[in-house]
């Protein structure tokens, strides 16, 4: 699984409230915090909150290369659960 810049451009943008980057079967999807807690995205994993990425520094207005950097550190993190 890869995140990409233009994934976390998404969430950033959002207009849901409360965006949250999720993996569910295998695809990324932007969703409110609210719906963390569905039937819907049972078994989904939580990659990052925008308030998260805002944390860490990077906004609407980050480059792509900004956010291919946390993109990259975000797969990273994903990727090593898996073992």
């Amino acid at each position: 699984m890869t995140v990409k810049a233009r994934d976390l451009r998404a969430l950033l943008e959002s207009d849901v409230a409360d965006p949250n980057l999720v993996l569910i079967e295998g695809r990324l999807e932007v969703v409110p915090v609210d719906d963390l807690d569905t039937d819907r995205l049972r078994g989904a994993m939580l990659l990052v909150s925008r308030a998260e990425l805002l944390g860490r520094g990077v906004d609407e207005q980050s480059s792509d290369d900004d956010l291919e950097r946390q993109a990259a550190a975000i797969s990273t993190a994903v990727n090593e659960l898996g073992g």
